[in-house]
């Protein structure tokens, strides 16, 4: 069977979830001996391929993206793919190409509807933009894919249809996640303090800051413990208005936080790995996810995790983690950090949790319900 991947919407390391689920589906797709995979990928990006080692038996095709990048989707993609005779083209982030020019079926992924949730985090453009792309895609997909049940039930309910939704999970590389090579980080193996970790991007509706002013009412017995803040800050971001992001640097510095909270921006893979095999807790204040990879990871990772119960953060994590009951109250993440801060084993996950987490999220089971798709 020959499937295609369209990758044109790819920035590196600006794109958050939706580049994970591409580097998960390719590794999962490459791992399957009976798919011949042919990758569409911007010609200025073939080098972000490199790390994933896919093998030979990989089609690796550059497309030079002339102007805009969904003008590329909708005509250049098209014209080129044809060539192939695949048996399916998986679009792994929301944009279609037209039906009548794609000579093959096609699957499509919708990763949230954060702009009709949170609608003051985007220009007029890209609302109006997003609510065109995703129109198109569920008259021009031969399949929409939600990456999650809550997502699928958000996109039945906001666009009314009368069609289904398939549900496909994201993917997680649990192999990202393993410690190798890290003596160049001498940085890292010379950090022995105690400390929270927190991994996501500074948007808003991430919720950082309560988990910060949160951090900065933890008894006077637990001020030796650190916190870093893993994620990529609004100058890298793209998506969303970066005029609306909270300035947590600016949030700790008015706290008296500087000695205790690190920001580090984005990392690459080998030092998130660093940090989720040191730390003492994973906390994760989301108010909105399509999916949540970050605590799905932590609990594959063996930490004990406090998150929300806000909208698939509980489906993704299979009720397993921590959760505080309102995800505003600065008072209520006090007190459930300083609980499991103080007896931290008791909140540890046992071995068939991390090992139930890890087959669930596991690349090759992912990418076989997208295989199965076109059979």
């Amino acid at each position: 069977m020959r499937i295609g991947v369209n990758s044109l919407f790819l920035k590196p390391s600006q794109v958050g979830g939706a580049e994970f689920l591409l580097q998960g589906l390719l590794i999962g797709l490459a791992q399957h001996s009976n798919i011949d995979l042919y990758i569409f990928i911007n010609h200025d990006f073939l080098s972000w391929l490199d790390d994933l080692n896919l093998g030979g038996s990989v089609h690796i095709v550059p497309i030079k993206i002339l102007g805009n990048r969904f003008v590329s989707e909708a005509l250049q993609l098209p014209i080129i793919a044809n060539r192939y005779r695949l048996d399916g083209m998986i679009n792994t982030n929301y944009f279609t190409p037209w039906r009548s020019l794609l000579q093959m079926p096609s699957a499509t992924v919708i990763h949230d509807l954060n702009y009709l949730h949170f609608p003051s985090q985007f220009s007029l453009y890209k609302k109006l933009w997003l609510r065109l792309a995703h129109q198109i895609t569920l008259i021009n997909a031969d399949i929409t894919i939600a990456i999650s049940q809550f997502v699928n039930a958000d996109i039945q309910k906001k666009y009314k249809l009368s069609h289904k939704v398939t549900t496909i999970y994201d993917p997680i590389i649990w192999d990202r996640l393993e410690i190798n090579e890290l003596s160049n980080f001498d940085n890292l193996n010379t950090f022995n303090q105690t400390f929270v970790l927190s991994v996501a991007n500074h948007y808003q509706h991430k919720n950082i800051s309560t988990l910060v002013k949160a951090f900065a009412k933890l008894p006077q017995h637990l001020s030796e413990i650190k916190l870093v803040l893993v994620g990529q800050l609004p100058d890298s971001l793209v998506g969303m208005r970066r005029d609306r992001c909270d300035d947590i640097p600016q949030l700790v510095k008015k706290l008296g936080l500087e000695d205790r909270v690190y920001i580090t921006g984005y990392i690459s893979d080998r030092e998130l790995a660093w940090y989720y095999h040191h730390a003492a807790l994973f906390a994760f204040p989301s108010l909105f996810e399509g999916f949540g990879m970050p605590p799905v990871e932590a609990l594959g990772m063996g930490l004990p995790v406090l998150t929300t119960r806000c909208t698939s953060i509980p489906e993704v994590t299979m009720n397993l983690a921590e959760y505080v009951e309102n995800p505003v109250d600065v008072d209520e993440w006090c007190d459930r950090l300083t609980e499991m801060l103080g007896d931290r084993d008791r909140y540890l996950p046992t071995a068939s949790t991390i090992q139930q987490i890890r087959q669930a999220y596991e690349p090759m089971k992912i990418a076989k319900q997208y295989i199965d798709l076109f059979n």
